[in-house]
């Protein structure tokens, strides 16, 4: 079978206008849905009205570090939905963290969708280490 050089379209075209019928494909027969439903059905899918354990991580920071902790470490990512990865300005502030370890978590156990999260790291940040 030899390769179509002109999609459907435009062999529909000269189709008509050298008086064919025009040509149709399964796609053709198929009717055509809604959007809306697609658009739930993905919606769900991915997860997209949820609001997930990092969005809540990061609204509520203050409160579950403190205020003046908040100002000095960022929570970054949760790993394989069980470990908070913290990245904080010095070594001071990490090992401040360290110590205060038990009462983050107890503090993270309060809110939606973290009860999950059982360990907590302390990383380094890179822009602010190298200064």
């Amino acid at each position: 079978m030899a390769k179509k050089i002109f999609g459907r379209r435009i062999r529909n075209l000269i189709a008509a206008f050298r008086g064919l019928p025009p040509e149709e494909g399964i796609s053709c027969l198929k009717k055509a849905k809604p959007i809306g439903g697609s658009i739930s059905i993905l919606l769900k899918k991915f997860n997209v009205a949820k609001i997930t354990p990092q969005q809540i991580i990061h609204q509520n920071w203050p409160s579950i570090v403190g205020e003046a902790m908040a100002k000095r470490c960022c929570p970054v990512k949760i790993l394989n939905n069980d470990t908070l990865i913290i990245h904080s300005f010095d070594a001071i502030i990490r090992s401040e963290l360290q110590i205060q370890k038990l009462k983050i978590l107890d503090n993270l156990h309060k809110f939606p969708n973290c009860a999950q999260i059982s360990d907590i790291r302390f990383l380094a940040h890179k822009s602010m280490e190298a200064e």
